[in-house]
């Protein structure tokens, strides 16, 4: 009788473990979901249309990933495509205008108190993903050179609700 109780009782915990574990992986599942509602670029491919302008303005061969069609590409691929293309620190704003100006973009400038101007940041749309952004960030005092390219809307922070205008 003894044996019986003692194994009720283990069957007990592994059943309530089990529940533990189980509203664990439903909690997990909600977050995901919900991660994914809010970042949708980050767990999404891009549209087929997306790439083939990127491809086009770009300038890249048919045998490179992202022009291949079928095949699924990531925003932050995009993101590395773009850094390959334009060297930060070795590209002109202008460069980049010149190949990405008709993409839905804005610029939002960083003053001191006093006005002067730290920092112009120009925010890109580069895919449908409305807050998945892409900024150059632009030196003041080297002739207009990309210094750092950065991503935005990478599950981090509250998700943009837009890029460009």
């Amino acid at each position: 009788m003894k044996k019986l109780g003692l194994i009720a009782l283990i069957l007990m915990l592994f059943c309530t473990g089990c529940s533990q574990i189980q509203s664990y992986a439903e909690k997990r599942s909600i977050r995901a979901t919900r991660q994914a509602e809010l970042y949708p670029w980050i767990y999404y491919p891009i549209s087929e249309e997306s790439k083939a302008a990127l491809c086009e303005v770009l300038e890249l061969p048919d045998n490179d990933g992202l022009c291949w069609e079928g095949i699924p590409i990531l925003h932050q691929y995009v993101v590395e495509k773009i850094k390959d293309t334009f060297p930060e620190k070795h590209t002109s704003y202008s460069e980049v205008e010149a190949k990405l100006g008709d993409f839905p973009h804005s610029v939002e400038r960083i003053r001191q108190p006093d006005g002067t101007l730290i920092v112009s940041g120009y925010v890109y749309r580069l895919t449908e993903y409305k807050g998945a952004c892409i900024t150059f960030l632009i030196s003041q005092d080297d002739n207009e050179i990309v210094e750092k390219i950065i991503s935005s809307g990478l599950g981090s922070g509250p998700s943009p609700t837009t890029c460009g205008p």
